[in-house]
Parts: structure tokens; C-alpha cells; sequence
């Protein structure tokens, strides 16, 4: 019995462990892609309105539209704006179509990231029913564990989108979709001239850093955690050996 139970711990503790690096994966995602602040400044830094003949009100307009229906506060894409000096249609109907599986894409993100959230906690209180102090010692040592292959795995892809984003970025898209509606044409489609190459790789680098921070912080919180209970342990030990 005693054999299952700690299978059980190590189970819990791991899943807890994977379930946060899903949160905070995810997260960091949600915060970049949704921040206006750095869609000013990357417009402003390329050069966007200029480049393609719109005023920054057509321009954040158009941005918006696209936010607000990932989020669900709008039905479709369908906007006008101002190009060129005529009043277009913003986005066709290939466009439209490559949203409807990037906002399929983003709401499995979120639901991987409710379920992640409820795991983290039932394993959490899992752990603290069965070793109660113990929990966090067990939860800090199976996360060290993983966020290290994780930590592999990450700098891995971070060197790849590095050193060549166009094929990491191509290959994200392969995995991702199931159709080639993600080729756009600069030539017919405005989204490809919103968000260009540098765009998103200047996006990745803000994800990847924002979740870096909060990765390593949790592993160094769980290696301070477990020096603070090593350095008890031996100070109980010692006391105990002076007593006898």
C-alpha cells in the first residue's frame, strides 16, 4: 500500500510541476498578444502606417478587430478602413478563415490552461492531506526535476528561432494548422503586412522572456526552499548528536 501511495505523491507532484509550466506557458502568451502598448511600439519602430498608406487610427482599429474576436467580444473580422486614400474592406475572406483556426488555437490554449490551473491545485491539496509539511519539499524537488528537461527542451527551440525564425516559425505553423490558409500574400492580404516576420519575432522573444522569468523564479524559489530545509535538517541533526 505504501509502495502505491508514493507513486501516487510522485504522480501528483509531477503533474502539479507540468501544470505550472502550462500556466505560466500560457499566460505569458495571453499578456503579450493582448497588449496594446507593444503593438503601438512595433508599428511605430516598422513603420506600419506609413508603409501601407493608413492613418494610426485605421491601423489600431484593424489591430483591435483582430484582439477583440480571439477574445470573443466580436463575431467576425469584418471591418472598413482607409488604405491608400479608398475605403476597403480590411481583411477577405482567406484572412477570415486563418482566424477562425487562430481563435480555435487560442481558446484550446485557455482551456489547457483551466485544466492545468484545476490539476495544480487538486494535486496541491493532494499532497498536503497526505505529507502535509513534507507537500512542499516533495513539490519542490519533482519540479526542479522537470523544469530541467523542460529547461532543455525550451533552449532548444530558443536557439532554433534564434538562429533561423523563419523555418521555427514555419514549422510552428505546420504543427499548429491543418490547412495552408496561414500563406498569406503580401500582395492581397493586409494581416501579413500588420505582423511581418520581424513583428512576431520580436512578439516570441517578449513570451519566451516573460515566461523564462517566472520559469526560473519557481526553481530558484523551490532550490531556496530546499537549502532552508537541508540547512534545518542539519541543525536538528547536530542538536540532536550534542543531547545524546
Amino acid at each position: 500500500m505504501n509502495v502505491v501511495l508514493n507513486k501516487l505523491n510522485t504522480i501528483a507532484s509531477y503533474a502539479a510541476a507540468i501544470s505550472l509550466v502550462i500556466i505560466l506557458l500560457v499566460t505569458s502568451v495571453s499578456i503579450n498578444c493582448f497588449d496594446p502598448d507593444f503593438y503601438k511600439s512595433e508599428y511605430k519602430t516598422l513603420q506600419t502606417a506609413q508603409d501601407l498608406g493608413m492613418t494610426q487610427k485605421d491601423l489600431n482599429l484593424a489591430t483591435n478587430t483582430l484582439l477583440d474576436y480571439l477574445q470573443d467580444k466580436r463575431d467576425n473580422i469584418n471591418v472598413e478602413i482607409t488604405v491608400q486614400g479608398s475605403k476597403v474592406e480590411a481583411f477577405n475572406s482567406k484572412e477570415a478563415a486563418h482566424m477562425v483556426d487562430v481563435r480555435s488555437l487560442y481558446h484550446f490554449a485557455q482551456i489547457l490552461r483551466n485544466m492545468a490551473f484545476v490539476i495544480l491545485v487538486v494535486s496541491c491539496i493532494y499532497l498536503l492531506v497526505r505529507l502535509k509539511k513534507g507537500a512542499w519539499t516533495v513539490l519542490s524537488i519533482n519540479y526542479m526535476k522537470a523544469a530541467i528537461l523542460f529547461a532543455i527542451f525550451f533552449i532548444m527551440l530558443a536557439g532554433w528561432a534564434y538562429v533561423d525564425f523563419d523555418a521555427f516559425w514555419t514549422a510552428f505553423h505546420h504543427v499548429a494548422f491543418r490547412n495552408d490558409l496561414w500563406l498569406l500574400n503580401p500582395s492581397t492580404d493586409l494581416m501579413i503586412n500588420l505582423f511581418p516576420a520581424a513583428f512576431f519575432s520580436k512578439l516570441v522573444f517578449r513570451i519566451v522572456m516573460m515566461f523564462a522569468i517566472g520559469f526560473i523564479g519557481c526553481f530558484v524559489g523551490a532550490y531556496i526552499y530546499l537549502r532552508y530545509q537541508l540547512k534545518h535538517y542539519q541543525a536538528e541533526t547536530q542538536e540532536l548528536s550534542h543531547d545524546a
